[in-house]
């Protein structure tokens, strides 16, 4: 099988607004602003080459080939998934074949890797997911072949699949939006207090991020004062860490009255805190999903106001590999969809025996 390797190629996200799958509240990003940003990432994409992990040589026994892809590779997040998937693996005696691209960027790559373990004869395979045309059509093409198709992290609502392991986003999105209030308050903002909360998101197509951006929206509207407002322009980063550093930074020198920032996924939330951590912000809140590194800091040093939602992408791994088991060998599922669950952590609670159990899984 011919290895997979492309050089650059052109970002296809065409952004023209948050669709009606976001509750009625939502904010949308401008057409203008959205296309400055394209350009923007894909000058930063095009300084670089681009290259993806590769599925290994397959093994010649007996057991079952489960294939892994992710759309995300080197990132905290993904590491602790992939762990959990190896744990599963190794615990059931199978064999486990991961691949994925580094970020968010490219994903039509995700598709070409199911089709390699498509032509593998994969025994199941999990994936992560975009709502793109091309791994919308992969789908089919994995079931038409009688694979079992198991989603982690992101659904595809309407498509042809086993089972879906991923978190309530909708549930993690209102979680963001509590949190982000809860600190303001400690901080003594009060209704009578005019600021802006600035937002910034990985991927447009992603259902994950539109649930969580919906989930945040709701309950914003219901619960915060109505002086405090959420910034219009809601910046996309295309999974480049470093233009959404770039972007807490317009955040920072467009908007006088910025009280907070939000990462509605792991690699916005790491662009957010090293831009928070370079201008020494510490009057700014920040609310993020994941336990990376740069927000383990700003949670547990209690020098900067910071919060989490963390998932349990370790269980995601794992359970996902045990139900390609289940359905390679002619079992079926018992759900369709299965909620792993989330969990706020900040300085308040992040040394309590319940949260430091739960991050030690990850």
């Amino acid at each position: 099988m011919e290895k997979v390797k492309r050089e650059q190629q052109k970002n296809k996200l065409k952004f023209s607004k948050i669709k009606s799958v976001v509750l009625a509240g939502i904010l949308l990003c401008s057409l203008t602003s959205c296309a400055i940003l394209q350009e923007q990432a894909l000058k930063e994409e095009a300084q670089e080459s681009f290259t993806y992990e590769q599925f290994s040589e397959k093994k010649e026994n007996d057991r079952l080939d489960i294939y892994l892809i992710t759309k995300g590779y080197n990132s905290a997040y993904w590491d602790s998934l992939r762990a959990g998937a190896k744990a599963g693996a190794q615990n059931l005696e199978c064999d486990l074949y991961v691949a994925g691209t580094p970020n968010e960027s490219h994903l039509e790559i995700l598709a070409e890797l199911m089709q390699d373990a498509i032509d593998a004869d994969a025994d199941a395979i999990i994936v992560s997911p975009a709502d793109i045309p091309e791994i919308i059509a992969m789908t089919d093409e994995v079931k038409k072949a009688g694979i079992p198709l198991i989603f982690v992290d992101t659904v595809l609502n309407g498509k042809a699949f086993d089972v879906c392991y991923a978190t309530d986003n909708m549930q993690a999105g209102r979680m963001a939006a509590k949190e982000m209030i809860k600190l303001l308050e400690k901080e003594g903002k009060t209704e009578t207090d005019a600021l802006y909360i600035g937002i910034d998101i990985g991927m447009a197509e992603s259902q994950t991020i539109l649930e969580r951006l919906a989930g945040f929206q709701e309950y914003w509207n219901n619960f915060a004062p109505k002086t405090w407002k959420v910034i219009e322009d809601i910046k996309i980063n295309n999974g480049n860490v470093e233009l959404a550093e770039k972007q807490g930074y317009e955040f920072m020198d467009q908007q006088s009255q910025l009280a907070g920032l939000v990462g509605l996924n792991n690699g916005s939330t790491v662009g957010l805190a090293k831009a928070v951590v370079a201008r020494e912000r510490k009057d700014l809140i920040l609310v993020g999903f994941d336990y990376s590194d740069e927000m383990k800091q700003l949670i547990t040093e209690g020098e900067y106001r910071a919060a989490s939602i963390v998932q349990r992408q370790y269980e995601m791994g794992y359970e996902s590999v045990k139900a390609a088991v289940q359905l390679a060998s002619g079992n079926q599922s018992t759900y369709r969809y299965v909620d792993t669950g989330v969990q706020q952590v900040d300085f308040d609670n992040v040394n309590s025996p319940y949260i430091q159990k739960i991050l030690s899984e990850m």
